[in-house]
C-alpha cells in the first residue's frame, strides 16, 4: 500500500538524536573538529554511512571519496532527485553548517519508508568531501569532481605537511587515479536540493523559518604582496620609513570601504596577514595579506577589483612600496531558476510556513552541482547569524521545518 505524499511527514525526534549524535564526532572545547581528511572526519562519514544503511539505502563511495545512499524509484527509467552537503567542518567550526542537510537527507528517506511512499525518482543522498576547503585549500573537492570541475590544481594538492592528496583521498575510500570517473552525467539527475542553515542573521532577526535562496554569492579572492623597507623602529624618521605594515593598514580600511561606504560589492575581508619580520621594535619590510569580495552580481566582483588595484598603486606611490595584487581565485556566482525558487516556495506553503526570498553569502555544494543539474537550496535561521564557530546554533524546531521543507520539495519534484 502507497501512502500519499501529503501523509509523509519529518520525524522531529528522530531527526534531532542524528543530529545531536553527529554533533559530538571532533567535538571538543574548542567546538567541531571535524576538518576533512581527519579521523574525526571518518568517524563522522562512519556515522553516516550506518544511518544511510538503517534507512534502507544502498551506500557506496565515489573516487573522489563521496558518500553516496540511494533508493530505487517506482520508475527505473528516470533520473534521481539528489539530496545533498557535507560533514566535514572549519577549525573549531559549528554542529550545523552542512551536518544539517546531511542528516536531513536522511531523514526524507526515513520519512518516505515511514510513509509507505515509494517516488517514482530514485533518491540519492550524497555526502560530498571537503566542502569547506580547509584541507588541501581546495574547497568543493566533492561536489566540483562530480560535476566535473576539477582544475589542474586538485589533482596536484598538498596540504599544509606536504603530503598530496592522492596519498590521501584513500583514507576515505577515494581513488585519484579513477577521480575522473566520480563524474555523474547531467541526464542522470532530475534535480538538487541542498538544505542549509542559513550563516548569516537574516532570518532569524526577521523571525522567518524558511529562506528560498535565490542565488549563490560569487568569490574572487586575491594575494596581496607589500615590499617595503625594513628599519630600525627608534632611530628612522617617520618621513623616510617605507613602511609596508602601514600600506597593508590603508588596503584593509580600503577593503571595507570599497563594500561598505562605497557598496561596490555586498562583502569584502582581509582575513589574514603576514608581517615581516615581525617584530615590535623593527619597522615591516614586507606585508603579505589575503583578500577577498563576495556578490552575486559578478560585475560588482570586477568593479571591486578595479578598486583594491586603484587603491594599491596609489598606496604604494604615497607609502614608497611596491604592492603586487595577485588574482587567485574568482568562483562565479549561480543563481537559482525561478522554477526551483518556486518549488521550495511551494514547498515551504505546504508545510504552513512563512518565507522570504534572500540570496547566499557562503558557499555551497550546490553551486558546483548547479553546472550539471537544476539546483534549490533552504535555508533556516541561524541564532544571532553565528556560523563557523561553537556558538553554531539552529533550533531543534528550525531543524525539523527546514527538513519538512526539504521532504515537501521532493514529492512536489517527484510529482512535475
Amino acid at each position: 500500500m502507497t501512502a500519499t505524499p501529503a501523509s509523509a511527514a519529518i520525524n522531529s525526534a528522530r531527526l534531532d538524536d542524528h543530529l545531536n549524535a553527529l554533533g559530538q564526532i571532533g567535538r571538543d572545547e574548542f567546538g567541531m573538529q571535524r576538518v576533512a581528511f581527519s579521523r574525526q572526519d571518518v568517524a563522522g562519514r562512519d556515522y553516516v554511512s550506518t544511518l544511510m544503511r538503517g534507512a534502507g539505502m544502498s551506500v557506496r563511495i565515489d573516487p573522489a571519496g563521496n558518500i553516496i545512499g540511494r533508493v530505487e524509484g517506482t520508475d527505473p527509467g528516470v533520473p534521481a532527485i539528489v539530496l545533498g552537503s557535507h560533514t566535514d567542518t572549519v577549525p573549531s567550526g559549528g554542529a550545523y553548517d552542512g551536518a544539517l542537510g546531511v542528516i536531513a537527507a536522511i531523514e526524507v528517506v526515513e520519512a518516505l519508508r515511514d510513509a509507505g511512499h515509494t517516488p517514482r525518482h530514485p533518491i540519492e543522498v550524497m555526502v560530498f568531501t571537503n566542502e569547506e576547503g580547509t584541507s588541501f585549500h581546495r574547497w568543493l573537492l566533492g561536489s566540483r569532481a562530480v560535476a566535473g570541475l576539477w582544475e589542474p590544481e586538485d589533482f596536484a594538492a598538498l596540504d599544509d605537511d606536504g603530503v598530496t592528496l592522492t596519498d590521501t583521498l584513500p583514507n576515505i575510500g577515494g581513488n585519484m587515479s579513477r577521480v575522473e570517473a566520480a563524474r555523474r552525467r547531467p541526464e542522470e539527475f532530475a534535480c538538487y536540493f541542498e538544505l542549509h542553515i542559513e550563516q548569516g542573521p537574516t532570518l532569524h532577526r526577521g523571525g522567518f523559518p524558511i529562506g528560498v535562496v535565490t542565488g549563490i554569492t560569487g568569490r574572487s579572492v586575491y594575494h596581496v604582496d607589500i615590499v617595503g623597507e625594513a628599519n630600525h623602529a627608534g632611530t628612522t624618521p617617520m618621513a623616510l620609513r617605507r613602511d609596508a605594515m602601514s600600506a597593508a593598514a590603508q588596503i584593509a580600511l580600503a577593503v571595507r570601504r570599497i563594500a561598505g561606504e562605497m557598496e561596490v560589492c555586498r562583502v569584502g575581508t582581509v582575513g589574514s596577514m603576514d608581517v615581516h619580520p615581525n617584530a615590535g621594535n623593527v619597522i615591516p619590510g614586507r606585508v603579505q595579506m589575503g583578500v577577498e569580495f563576495r556578490d552575486e552580481r559578478m560585475e560588482s566582483l570586477a568593479a571591486a577589483e578595479v578598486e583594491l588595484r586603484r587603491t594599491a598603486e596609489e598606496v604604494g606611490h604615497a607609502e614608497q612600496v611596491a604592492i603586487a595584487v595577485t588574482a587567485q581565485r574568482n568562483t562565479p556566482s549561480v543563481p537559482i531558476s525561478g522554477n526551483m525558487q518556486q518549488l521550495v516556495a511551494d514547498a515551504s506553503e505546504m508545510a504552513g510556513l512563512e518565507h522570504v526570498s534572500l540570496p547566499s553569502g557562503a558557499g555551497h555544494d550546490a553551486q558546483a552541482i548547479a553546472a550539471i543539474t537544476p539546483a534549490a537550496m533552504v535555508f533556516v535561521p541561524s541564532v544571532g547569524g553565528i556560523s563557523h564557530a561553537p556558538a553554531e546554533f539552529s533550533t531543534p524546531e528550525d531543524c525539523a521545518n527546514g527538513a519538512q521543507v526539504l521532504l515537501n520539495a521532493v514529492l512536489l519534484a517527484d510529482e512535475r
